[in-house]
């Protein structure tokens, strides 16, 4: 992995900006966030290749730059921003991520270099309906027939799923206790169904449905190699993306805000020069800052690969989800019901909050990650306290 320098980041962040300022506006998204729109643009997908976003964070042998998290975070933040609408996550950070932690060396070469030149879009299909959170609960089964599987299972609305070239699918290989495997199974597969749906903030995803037979170059890696732990990893890598994702939109949803306040008059001056509003508003960016912290924090300790990584991560989801809240309903708040009409960009940018705050796990699942993690004695003594009645004065 090549570490990128402050100055370079900078470029990349700035390179993203202006692009997507200038050709991902928020008109240009109204045309295309409806059922009916173009909502993985083949031309937006091809010039994120071109301008290398794509391929940040894959190894420079297999065609990227090399980069790592934190410089992935930085095009998930812009695309938090600007509510890009194309399968970013699905793509380069968990479909990029499975092949690179699982695949063969014939894998990675055949496939990564696809992905960074944007010939390539993955949709990592893993939870399924029953699962809640929980990311060891496969019940998908691959059964090995005539030198290839027969999968049979199904997967959980997954976002980019309908337009993915690959599923990435997890599966028990040859029995319901078998060891978990991943399978890039092409969408097209005779016996693969889609129920495409549009989530909250608008994006398209599908539930899938499995009944295939795949060739076992399907597999990524050995088939005796048990992938719970690498999917536990790639959860948390885009469990950080994904709250690098909210920053951006808390970002804009702030600057959003601020902008309203200035032309919007009540008492013949504007909202922004009431203190009271003024006040709200500088909670909400030190709630951003809060996120921006520690989700850099998580980052850094993500890619020197920390002890504490995975715990920092989890801290960081709890942190982005709960800014996240508070910062979009400000948001909503201090535009009045005229924010939740689709003609303004509040509304929109609130439910890309909530859908970014759910995925992976929301706030109250990390908490309960975090305190089974605390020594014996401090649980105990946690648990005693919350036993003790409350004092009467």
């Amino acid at each position: 992995m090549t570490s990128f320098s402050a100055d370079e980041r900078q470029l990349l962040d700035e390179s993203l900006q202006n692009f997507l300022s200038e050709k991902y506006g928020f008109e240009r998204w109204q045309q295309r966030s409806g059922p009916s729109g173009d909502q993985y643009g083949s031309n937006e997908w091809r010039q994120f290749a071109d301008l290398g976003w794509l391929g940040v964070a894959i190894p420079e042998e297999f065609g990227g730059t090399g980069g790592g998290l934190t410089e992935l975070a930085i095009v998930m933040a812009a695309a938090g921003r600007h509510m890009v609408l194309e399968g970013l996550l699905g793509t380069v950070v968990l479909g990029a991520g499975a092949i690179e932690l699982a695949g063969t060396q014939a894998q990675k070469g055949d496939l990564l270099p696809k992905i960074a030149a944007g010939e390539l879009r993955l949709a990592f299909c893993h939870s399924e309906q029953d699962a809640g959170y929980a990311r060891d609960y496969v019940t998908t089964i691959a059964r090995p027939v005539d030198g290839g599987y027969a999968l049979e299972g199904r997967k959980a609305f997954t976002l980019g799923a309908q337009a993915a070239d690959l599923l990435v699918v997890s599966a028990r290989v040859g029995a319901a206790d078998g060891p978990v495997g991943l399978f890039l199974v092409p969408r097209e597969t005779d016996g693969v169904s889609l129920n495409i749906a549009p989530a909250l903030d608008a994006r398209l995803g599908a539930e899938v449905r499995l009944s295939a037979r795949v060739p076992g170059s399907t597999l990524l890696g050995r088939a005796d190699v048990d992938r719970t732990a690498s999917i536990d990893h790639l959860i948390d890598r885009a469990a950080i993306a994904v709250c690098a994702e909210a920053c951006g939109a808390m970002a804009e949803a702030t600057q959003n805000t601020i902008e309203y306040l200035k032309v919007r008059e009540q008492f013949g001056q504007p909202l922004a020069k009431f203190q009271v509003l003024q006040h709200r508003l500088v909670d909400m960016s030190l709630a951003c800052e809060e996120a921006r912290a520690i989700v850099h924090a998580a980052l850094e300790a993500l890619d020197v690969g920390a002890a504490s990584a995975q715990r920092t991560v989890w801290q960081a989801k709890v942190q982005t989800a709960q800014s996240a809240r508070f910062v979009g309903t400000q948001s909503l708040q201090l535009h009045g019901g005229i924010g939740m009409t689709d003609e303004l960009k509040a509304g929109h940018l609130y439910k890309r909050l909530c859908v970014c705050e759910a995925m992976f796990g929301d706030a109250d699942w990390y908490l309960k990650k975090l305190s089974q993690t605390l020594p014996e004695h401090i649980r105990a003594r946690t648990q005693d306290d919350r036993m003790k009645p409350p004092e009467v004065a």
